[in-house]
């Protein structure tokens, strides 16, 4: 139904329906679909103005760039997701975000060791 109302109103629906099809392909271990839907789904909530659903689409993206090995791309995710949540007033959000990023690169550091 969800892609139906995405052909119909891409504006309200399309970065919804690509974030769906992106954890869909995650779960079904469909890696480079799952990524590629990812950044379809960022693409589209920016170009939107959905301010906080770019940043749910930016924070699940960075989740799955971590469990690929991609700590980089997931860091520049993960603070692009803060910066989304910032701007839309979901502070709690943002000190939840910061505080993962936050151990996520401690463990980093101390594994390097």
């Amino acid at each position: 139904a969800l892609k139906k109302w995405a052909e119909s109103s891409q504006w309200t629906f399309q970065n919804k329906w690509y974030l769906l099809e992106a954890e869909e392909s995650y779960c079904n271990n469909d890696f480079n679909a799952a990524k590629t839907y990812y950044e379809k789904a960022i693409a589209a909530a920016k170009s939107h103005k959905f301010v906080h659903e770019e940043a749910l689409a930016c924070e699940l993206a960075g989740y799955f760039h971590l469990e690929q090995g991609e700590a980089e791309k997931a860091t520049e995710l993960f603070l692009l997701a803060h910066e989304k949540y910032h701007e839309w007033g979901a502070f709690e959000k943002c000190n939840s975000l910061f505080k993962f990023v936050e151990g996520m690169i401690s463990l980093s550091i101390l594994g390097s060791r």
